[in-house]
């Protein structure tokens, strides 16, 4: 067992059952690690070093996906006070447009740790192995993910009165996890307030007190970042060396699809487009990304900016000469001369025929149909869309992935969890059960569904789907 993650105090917590753990008489047996979705474990904490804790009462076992996990109460060896200190390897703090997208997003760009959801809406404890390289790569080009806490503390604040310990306790965690090079501590606030901790106030006592451990404290052009994050909504403050952006601006927000130079009302905003293409093609050299039916180029710009390789097709011309404007536009903007995507004139439904030789197999998926125009002759819209999710599968990878999404009536906001598959879904354009078949009878098995608010009258339904197992 690894030591990844550590509890003081007793809390409730959900263990993938790894060996055979003694309990009443009885032994329970389990399987490997995996992500967990029971609900049960949604607001607690993953063991990674159980074997530094002791159960003392099993609360339930669930059954998720063939894998058995044990809900436990567990209690180190030796009993706190009241204050509980938690020491995760490594805290993902989101970004709070789509926490449920943004959890699945660096779930698809670590697929080596283990992302468990923390109380607080917008933080995941992440275990496991991962090299520090891999975590700079999936936090810079992730769009939900503002930053990456590791050797972080998770500290439980109700207000200025906890913060001297919390101090206290933060300076001797780094004593254990030094940096070389100055340093400069980034705070920033999720979900609202807590009474009497501001970030600017924090920043600048932890600071002194880095100061006071011999670091050189550089504001401006630091080597390392320490970033301190205020969860209102769970009253709790995560702290680490940061890896990352530690605030709400990023580049992909930034970039409007109306600043295009070919431009068309239905494009879909960068950040959307960039978490699909995170979403289905998972880590950058995992392989190719292909833009199934590119229109605009959202997708295409996202992967190529990425640093992916990526390749977009539209069987219309016009289309693929815009899509190819908007990309060097868009390359230009980011002062990018090298790049690995490439936008062709083909037919979606025959990629057989006109796919380009890459070097790389084909494992990441992203369409958004054009319903607005038929750009397939005499297609009908379920028709095009079989024939499309048909064609991809034909040459996709076993490990392969598909983000599909489709324009559905408003289903209410739903920010912070997938929607069930028995959800009512009432779409723009066809109907539901229409596009599951379309999807079984090409091969792709839906893994989850989530749901975007655009306006009163529109939200947009993002499918996940992997190749389905061969019989």
């Amino acid at each position: 067992m690894g030591n990844d993650l550590s509890i003081l105090g007793t809390q409730w917590a959900a263990v993938p059952l790894r060996g055979t753990i003694a309990h009443g008489g009885q032994k329970l047996e389990g399987g490997e690690e995996c992500i967990n979705a029971d609900p049960l474990a949604r607001q607690a904490v993953q063991i990674d070093g159980f074997w530094r804790c002791q159960v003392s009462k099993v609360a339930a076992h669930d059954f998720h996906n063939r894998r058995e996990y044990v809900v436990v109460r567990i209690r180190t060896r030796q009993e706190v006070g009241p204050q509980a200190l938690v020491m995760a390897r490594h805290i993902a703090c989101l970004r709070g447009w789509h926490p449920a997208l943004a959890r699945a997003e660096i779930s698809a760009l670590l697929p080596q740790m283990s992302v468990t959801r923390l109380e607080g809406r917008r933080l995941v404890a992440l275990s496991g192995d991962g090299e520090e390289d891999v975590l700079v790569q999936a936090v810079n080009v992730s769009s939900g993910c503002q930053a990456i806490l590791c050797d972080a503390v998770l500290w439980p604040c109700k207000g200025e009165s906890d913060i001297e310990g919390l101090i206290l306790d933060v300076l001797e965690h780094l004593k254990q996890h030094p940096r070389v090079g100055s340093v400069a501590v980034r705070a920033w606030r999720h979900e609202g307030r807590i009474e009497g901790v501001g970030p600017s106030q924090l920043a600048q006592r932890i600071g002194g007190r880095l100061h006071d451990l011999g670091y050189s404290i550089d504001l401006d052009e630091p080597v390392h970042e320490f970033g301190v994050v205020i969860d209102a909504s769970s009253n709790t403050i995560a702290c680490g060396w940061m890896l990352g952006f530690g605030d709400e601006t990023d580049g992909v927000s930034s970039r409007k699809a109306a600043e295009r130079p070919f431009f068309k009302p239905v494009s879909l905003d960068p950040r959307l487009a960039r978490l699909a293409v995170n979403l289905a093609s998972g880590p950058i050299d995992n392989g190719a990304t292909v833009d199934l039916m590119t229109g605009t180029g959202g997708f295409l710009i996202e992967a190529a900016l990425s640093g992916r390789v990526a390749v977009g097709f539209d069987l219309d011309p016009v289309m693929v000469d815009g899509a190819n404007q908007n990309l060097t536009w868009a390359l230009e903007a980011e002062n990018m001369t090298e790049h690995r995507g490439q936008v062709m004139q083909g037919d979606a439904t025959q990629l057989e025929g006109c796919m380009p030789q890459l070097e790389i197999p084909l494992t990441g998926f992203v369409l958004d149909p054009p319903y607005g125009r038929n750009s397939q002759g005499s297609l009908a819209p379920m028709e095009l869309l079989e024939g499309v999710l048909n064609s991809a599968r034909s040459v996709a990878e076993r490990n392969a992935s598909l983000v599909l999404i489709l324009p559905i009536h408003p289903l209410g906001e739903h920010p912070d969890e997938s929607i069930a598959r028995t959800h009512e879904i009432s779409l723009l354009h066809g109907q539901w059960s229409d596009v599951e078949r379309s999807l079984r009878h090409s091969g792709w098995d839906v893994k989850a569904l989530w749901v975007e608010h655009v306006h009163a009258s529109l939200s947009r339904l993002i499918l996940h789907a992997t190749v389905a197992p061969q019989d």
